[in-house]
């Protein structure tokens, strides 16, 4: 039994060695490493890890979403738009309100994707340039700010790593466990590895893949209000929607879940996130440009999805 757990937690187990080797060779190369340290990683790798979770529930069933980058930014801009010299009560009660509003973003995308039943990819590509067009509207320029008494709740301040450590777990708690053991946990899984066969089998196919879609739109919101709380202010610009896209996509790859669907779950990717965290830093203490770190994460992201296969066609073979 022990042996098999290990076997089924491989994955999660070479990306904590991975994280943890890259993880002590940054911290060697700190003249001191406390507190202040480790909040600084945390918030570092807070919005991606959180995107790469939002994502990987959707991959998980079957789907891709090239706009949840854009639904971040969206949040991220009305945050810092209208939170601005608000009241902590204020703010509190809106950041509510614009988590509402990611939900029903991703669920009207995973509704026209259903209805419509055109590939995730146009339609989420289609979405991510209204949603930048939105926030762009909303936000024309870098600015804004935040409630500094919820942003600090959020994100903490000067040494506490305990806000953003809990930020970044209580979603898998709150939000992911649940979904998991639910019905529609179930369903998710088995549209992912094979959605004519979970039809057959009496899962409502499409209101399974909408309510995934919400879902993925809630972890967006999150982390658009997590990177207003961090940086006090909203970006409207569509490089940093495209980026958090990718990195969201190579997060939730690098942390075991197949692009095929029905494989993963969400700690993974949240240790990806550490990975594609430490790997510009590593570059810049090289002396090599941080930007050929996208190249890196490409590279490796094709690596993982042809190991996966290989993996996958070498065990239906067994």
């Amino acid at each position: 039994m022990n042996m098999m757990l290990v076997k089924r937690q491989s994955w999660n187990i070479g990306i904590v060695l991975i994280a943890t080797i890259l993880g002590a060779w940054q911290i060697s190369r700190l003249p001191v490493f406390g507190s202040y340290e480790a909040r600084t990683f945390l918030l570092g790798i807070l919005p991606i890890a959180l995107l790469s979770m939002g994502q990987a529930i959707i991959i998980i069933g079957g789907g891709i979403n090239l706009a949840i980058g854009a639904e971040s930014v969206l949040i991220n801009c009305l945050a810092a738009r209208f939170m601005v010299g608000k009241s902590f009560i204020a703010c509190v009660l809106l950041t509510l309100l614009f988590l509402l509003v990611s939900i029903l973003v991703g669920a009207l995308t995973g509704l026209i994707i259903s209805k419509s039943k055109i590939a995730d990819i146009i339609v989420t590509l289609a979405t991510s340039f209204i949603l930048i067009g939105l926030a762009m509207y909303i936000q024309p320029s870098p600015g804004g700010g935040m409630n500094l008494t919820l942003a600090q709740m959020i994100s903490g301040k000067g040494s506490a790593f305990l806000p953003p450590l809990i930020t970044l777990i209580l979603p898998l708690v709150v939000i992911w466990l649940p979904l998991y053991r639910s019905r529609t946990g179930i369903a998710m899984f088995a549209i992912g590895s094979n959605k004519d066969s979970a039809f057959l089998s009496g899962v409502n196919v499409d209101f399974t893949r909408i309510k995934l879609y919400a879902v993925g739109g809630l972890f967006a919101g999150i982390s658009g209000i997590a990177l207003t709380a961090i940086t006090l202010s909203g970006s409207p610009f569509a490089s940093i929607s495209n980026t958090a896209t990718l990195n969201s996509v190579a997060g939730a790859v690098l942390g075991g879940v197949a692009l095929s669907g029905g494989v993963g779950g969400l700690t993974g990717p949240a240790l990806a996130a550490l990975i594609l965290y430490f790997i510009p830093t590593i570059l810049l203490n090289y002396g090599i440009d941080p930007a050929y770190s996208q190249i890196i994460t490409g590279a490796l992201t094709i690596l993982v999805v042809l190991a996966g296969g290989l993996i996958r066609n070498r065990g239906k073979k067994n």
